[in-house]
């Protein structure tokens, strides 16, 4: 079984269900090199009256809340068909690396490292969703066997004269992590008059000249058309049911929590477990404040339901993890499970990293999809970079050009 973020490394790809990726010394704790702005051409009116934003995850929610601080101050609606983090933004680990990342998307992590940090001290994120930096290690066992020798640097909550190795993979100067759903709820109360609608978006409307006027959205109350200038979507694996145009594929990944009642050290930790049958496990852990997260391997047994409060959530996949990472602690054993979850992840089709950028074929229409395990990562860093491409025709934060949407389709 391979677990969630290893298909995403800067490893050769005969190694990536092998090993996860090591921190980059020449990108740790450097700010983003100035680059040239990235022009494109504007595909509406300068100065955009009217945002409408589809999609209450991490990534939409980032977009909604750089937008309606943008000093040209156009008018933001977000529309989501659940509730805000109801997806993988609200069921995800929440780990964020700095120089975790491939040539694509480096210039955007970088960014979006800052930001998290710099967001994290302008609201109080250390309170308010979960911030902290944390020490990320690769640890390996095998299941009923001792090691030979003691290992140095295995955290005190881990199972005494189990742990056979120990690596680091990132220091608190280049991971940290939140707590997803919180920090979607909290920068939705920090954007600027931001409108939230809860209705499902079923298409979106043209002009004669594809200039999009809007969209319609399926209400309690029935149908509504919602005009707009400009439109983002931001909608995950849901993608293609409003854009046909930007492939995404999907697989679920399950995941767990455990509440504890003492504070645990900050180790998030990558692990690799040889069970007593032979099996190799790969399940991810990362401690919050109050509870410890952790998550298995991905499937693609359940389709991807219309809407994300309809995610399928199978059990026993949710206790093989607590089975398997009771292996390496006694207090994940013995802890009381808070949640067993599964959410569906967004992979892009059309080349490595997510698409950003102005949908082909269409006008004032964007789209930020296909982030895989690095939603919660890169989301703010995405968010920023759109609020610059919509309000003013450029890209200067960050160095996106591998990632625009239609780089295969001209």
């Amino acid at each position: 079984m391979t677990s969630i973020c290893r298909f995403f490394t800067r490893r050769p790809p005969s190694l990536i269900l092998f090993s996860r990726p090591s921190p980059s010394p020449h990108l740790k704790n450097k700010p983003p090199k100035p680059h040239p702005a990235q022009q494109y051409p504007l595909k509406f009116s300068p100065m955009p009256k009217k945002v409408l934003v589809i999609g209450g995850g991490i990534v939409g929610v980032s977009t909604a809340y750089y937008l309606s601080h943008h000093e040209s101050n156009p008018s933001v609606t977000l529309i989501e068909a659940s509730s805000i983090a109801c997806g993988a933004s609200g069921k995800a680990g929440g780990l964020l690396a700095l120089d975790w990342h491939g040539n694509d998307t480096a210039s955007l992590a970088r960014l979006s490292y800052q930001l998290h940090a710099s967001l994290a001290e302008q609201f109080n994120g250390r309170e308010r969703w979960g911030y902290r930096e944390l020490t990320t290690l690769e640890i390996s066992c095998t299941q009923g066997k001792t090691p030979t020798r003691d290992v140095a640097g295995v955290p005190d909550w881990l199972r005494e004269g189990v742990i056979s190795k120990v690596g680091n993979l990132g220091t608190t100067q280049s991971t940290a992590q939140v707590h997803p759903r919180k920090f979607c709820e909290a920068i939705v109360q920090e954007s600027k008059d931001l409108e939230v609608i809860i209705g499902h978006v079923s298409k979106i409307i043209h002009h004669d000249d594809k200039r999009a006027k809007g969209v319609e959205v399926e209400l309690d109350d029935g149908t509504k058309t919602i005009e707009a200038d400009v439109i983002v979507v931001a909608i995950g694996p849901w993608t293609t049911r409003l854009l046909p145009n930007i492939p995404v594929s999907t697989q679920r990944a399950h995941s767990i929590t455990i509440a504890t009642q003492t504070p645990v050290s900050p180790h998030a930790l990558f692990t690799n477990i040889k069970l007593k049958n032979g099996n190799v496990v790969t399940p991810e852990i990362y401690p919050r404040l109050n509870e410890i997260y952790a998550c298995g391997d991905v499937d693609k047994l359940a389709p991807l339901p219309k809407f994300a409060r309809d995610v399928l959530v199978d059990e026993g996949r949710c206790r093989q993890i607590i089975k398997n990472i009771s292996v390496v602690s006694e207090l994940l054993e013995k802890g009381e499970i808070t949640a067993m979850q599964a959410c569906y992840l967004p992979y892009s089709e059309i080349g490595p990293g997510p698409s950003i950028g102005w949908v082909p074929g269409m006008r004032n229409v964007a789209v930020a999809t296909g982030h895989s395990c690095w939603g919660i990562c890169n989301a703010p860093g995405t968010g920023k970079v759109l609020s610059e491409l919509i309000c003013e025709g450029r890209i200067s934060s960050a160095n996106i050009q591998t990632l625009d949407p239609g780089r295969y389709t001209r």
